[in-house]
């Protein structure tokens, strides 16, 4: 697993799906992290003029990291991954927060900061991205399964593979929408609850979808292109 030295050399992210809570710390030092997961922390700090050092530090410190992953070159346990912490996580939550963004919207609708549209956008993203998963499960997870099966690797799956690529490039544009709408998932001075409750849900959402789709765009289907 990483050292903190070996950090500065990650992509951004490798290091939002090892380490939970990285996106937080990205956010803190102006960091951005959506479309620049293939670039590696010293780059992006470099441009930022940051101290390299300080921002892994602050990663490597974080209390939840980092996780273990799948062996990539194990298809099975891989795609099982995916499926079981993210493809459900995404389904499970989301929904909640499309409830939650309706209540805050509802309830605090003439506070200045009140994130007007967000349970719109929420469940638009929800809807494009079950369209998403769906086809991965039916047709694409599936066919890697048996090619990997019978070590055979197909040109076959280079379509549905580069559609899924640019799907989740839709995805991207989602999760900027969901920033701009957040603030970037600051809360607001002396909101309640439920409030602070949809900013941190919807971080985590962005977050689980970042290190989604870097482990897929990234790990999973180069084996397969």
């Amino acid at each position: 697993m990483f050292t903190a030295d070996d950090l500065v050399d990650q992509n951004i992210g490798a290091l939002v799906a090892y380490y939970p809570g990285a996106t937080l710390v990205f956010r803190q030092y102006g960091i951005g992290f959506c479309c620049h997961a293939d670039q590696t922390l010293s780059e992006l700090a470099l441009k930022k003029g940051l101290d390299v050092n300080l921002v892994a530090n602050a990663l490597y410190q974080l209390p939840k990291g980092p996780v273990s992953l799948p062996n990539p070159n194990d298809t099975d346990a891989f795609i099982d991954f995916i499926l079981t912490r993210y493809h459900q996580v995404h389904r499970d939550e989301i929904a909640e927060l499309v409830l939650l963004a309706r209540k805050v919207e509802a309830v605090h609708g003439d506070h200045p900061d009140v994130p007007a549209g967000l349970a719109d956008e929420l469940f638009a993203t929800a809807e494009n991205l079950d369209m998403h998963m769906a086809k991965e499960e039916a047709v694409l997870f599936p066919a890697m399964r048996e090619m990997h099966k019978n070590g055979v690797i197909s040109p076959a799956l280079a379509l549905p593979i580069h559609c899924m690529r640019e799907e989740h490039d839709d995805h991207g544009q989602a999760i900027h929408r969901l920033q701009e709408l957040t603030n970037n998932c600051t809360v607001p001075e002396g909101v309640c609850a439920s409030w602070r409750a949809l900013y941190s849900g919807t971080g985590k959402l962005i977050e689980d979808l970042v290190a989604h789709m870097y482990l897929e765009n990234a790990i999973l289907f180069p084996q397969f292109e």
